[in-house]
């Protein structure tokens, strides 16, 4: 099933990433693609004409196109008994989020999605039941009108809840008002444990280079250990894979030669370098040297100016925006798309067996390849069955 959506998000997480690049040009930045997605179709669901359209053609990703385009004719055309048929794009969406939701150990991650429309709208019932079964998302009516601010305050306390006090505030004070018509919440985060910890006897200030004029003092961790690496001389970078408890999850870290690297690999990483690079021809077991900062990051951003960057704009626009799927009442327009995402990474992680040794020392006759993380870096995380990627990230400054 899940070959063919994973590339669709992969191609779209990397378009999206330009976009909001742009706007953060020195900031560190997660988001989740795989979320974003999902609340694209679940607007795309409900919305009609050239507002469906606009979504349908996002960017240059063709099979995103496709994917939405085809998510959109099963909701029209295919009676609701069969409109997740096995291998089918609402079936694999759901298989996808099926097996990175199951219950494990090894990871935390909790997805929030949920719409809150003003209660002068009268919902339809099938668009309601669709993203429901589709999506596990709920549309919450709000009366923005008569209580804006209760209705913030609701939304955060669920977002903050949901996942377990981890993202808080997630509309400021006066951020909707009466006006607000109809607004899409995505909050997604994520803490994962090591398949092997980084010992914190082992963490050490050292510094991180920013840029040219700039370095800060950062806790870096460190491991020896054996490591799926590769290094790519063409751009040049190194491409490191440290996998999470039970293999479910992988971190790759995309790590430019020098603090210069990073603008380059970013306009230049594409789709198919991605998926060379990490592929079993290039990733190969070494003895390696890791070092990494401890980060956390916290991105929360509004997506409209981005998806309007993207050429979505209509759903965002009274009097242009077509949303009659999901309501016969006129005039109802997408007020605020916001998604916010929570990573961390420290040491956390499996204790190690006797079988590991102690961590620092090897009988090998290699010679270890360096991985200094102590200047600006991509990363990713992807859940490994589905080959999808829930976390894209840049850190700039731990």
């Amino acid at each position: 099933y899940f070959f063919y959506n994973t590339i669709t998000i992969t191609k779209f997480c990397l378009d999206f990433f330009e976009v909001l690049s742009k706007h953060f040009p020195s900031d560190n930045i997660i988001c989740s693609p795989l979320s974003i997605s999902a609340a694209l179709g679940m607007v795309l669901l409900g919305a009609r004409g050239n507002s469906a359209t606009q979504i349908e053609t996002v960017g240059k990703n063709k099979s995103f196109v496709l994917f939405l385009h085809i998510s959109t004719l099963c909701y029209l055309k295919v009676p609701d008994d069969q409109c997740d048929i096995p291998g089918g794009i609402h079936s694999q969406f759901h298989d996808i989020f099926s097996a990175i939701n199951k219950p494990t150990t090894s990871y935390e991650l909790a997805n929030a999605n949920r719409l809150y429309g003003e209660k002068t709208f009268n919902f339809l019932q099938q668009y309601l039941s669709s993203i429901k079964k589709l999506y596990q998302a709920e549309l919450e009516i709000a009366d923005f009108q008569n209580a804006a601010e209760e209705t913030r305050e609701q939304i955060n306390l669920w977002v903050e809840t949901f996942t377990n006090g981890k993202i808080k505030d997630l509309f400021a004070p006066g951020t909707l008002s009466a006006d607000t018509m109809l607004v899409l919440v995505n909050a997604v985060y994520f803490k994962g444990q090591w398949a092997v910890e980084f010992k914190k006897e082992n963490s050490k200030e050292r510094p991180f280079q920013i840029n040219e004029t700039t370095s800060k003092t950062v806790q870096m961790m460190y491991h020896m250990g054996e490591y799926k690496i590769a290094t790519i001389e063409e751009h040049p970078c190194q491409v490191l894979e440290l996998p999470y408890k039970n293999g479910d999850l992988s971190m790759y870290i995309l790590l430019p030669k020098d603090y210069t690297g990073l603008t380059q690999l970013e306009k230049e990483l594409t789709f198919e370098k991605l998926t060379t690079w990490i592929s079993p021809g290039h990733l190969k077991e070494d003895e390696v040297e890791v070092y990494l900062p401890r980060f956390k990051i916290e991105t929360s951003a509004k997506l409209n100016q981005y998806l309007e960057a993207l050429g979505i704009t209509d759903v965002f626009h009274q009097g242009v925006s077509d949303l009659s799927g999901m309501t016969k009442t006129g005039g109802l327009f997408v007020s605020h798309v916001v998604h916010k995402a929570y990573i961390e990474v420290n040491e956390e992680g499996t204790e190690a067996t006797a079988a590991t040794g102690g961590g620092v020392t090897t009988t090998s006759a290699r010679i270890p390849v360096k991985f200094v993380a102590d200047h600006p870096f991509l990363f990713f995380i992807r859940h490994q069955k589905t080959k999808c990627i829930l976390f894209y990230g840049r850190v700039s400054s731990p």
